[in-house]
């Protein structure tokens, strides 16, 4: 490797630029360092979220390529990160047969961040979901790293515990449902993935019980234009298998 002029004051300049180019605030901010763990040791960019190892080196490359010969880069996440990998693992999986065994480990996490060119949560349910998970997970120790002791707190709890009690975000009529009603499977995919009843077993639930709360009545009947909807369209589909007559 042939050596770079004034690379460490360069380095640390890309540093800087790359910050301000992607907006980072300052626990996030890009850091140019002398990696003592590496073998050899290298000059190595380190930051927190923000966007993807590929994107940075691209970035980067731009705007000083003789200073980045042989620099590694390492993208490090936070715990609100390695939350909303969790959740979003659980919820957007495949829920495959064994619904009551479903679960996210730290490498899985880790794997679907690398992916993920914002880790932050996108709307804000997911941000208060995030929050209670790490606040749960924070009596656990971590025997794996980071973000070890969050996916154990979601794979052994689920995630409907995060969206109960004082402070909890709001849930739409067809989760409010769910969350009261489910049984058997259906309650173990909400509860590990927040996949909900359908419409058509939700107003069935809260139809068959005499003793149904009024709130969960007015959930119930929200849903009559999805109801009326879903059977226009099963109606439709069972006509098309009618032969034609004459």
């Amino acid at each position: 490797m042939a050596a770079v002029p004034r690379r460490a004051e360069r380095l640390r300049k890309i540093a800087w630029q790359l910050t301000e180019q992607y907006g980072l605030p300052r626990e996030q901010q890009f850091k140019a360092e002398l990696d003592e763990w590496a073998h050899p040791k290298r000059w190595t960019f380190f930051w927190q979220d923000g966007p993807t190892e590929t994107a940075v080196r691209r970035a980067a490359t731009k705007l000083d390529k003789e200073a980045l010969d042989g620099v590694g880069y390492r993208r490090e996440y936070s715990d609100t990160a390695y939350a909303v990998a969790a959740i979003r693992f659980l919820r957007e999986g495949e829920p495959g047969e064994d619904a009551f065994h479903a679960g996210v480990s730290v490498f899985e996490a880790r794997r679907l961040l690398d992916t993920l060119k914002n880790p932050g949560p996108r709307d804000e349910q997911e941000r208060a979901m995030a929050a209670r998970l790490v606040k749960a997970s924070e009596r656990r120790s971590s025997a794996f790293g980071d973000g070890d002791s969050i996916c154990r707190e979601a794979t052994e709890k689920g995630l409907s515990p995060l969206l109960r009690g004082e402070g909890a975000p709001l849930l739409t009529p067809i989760e409010a449902l769910t969350d009261r009603y489910a049984s058997g499977r259906a309650s173990a995919l909400w509860m590990r993935r927040l996949i909900p009843m359908t419409p058509l077993e939700a107003f069935a639930a809260v139809q068959a019980d005499k003793k149904a709360d009024p709130a969960h009545i007015e959930a119930a009947l929200s849903l009559l234009p999805e109801l009326h909807a879903a059977l226009d369209d099963a109606a439709a589909s069972l006509q098309t298998r009618v032969p034609p007559t004459g």
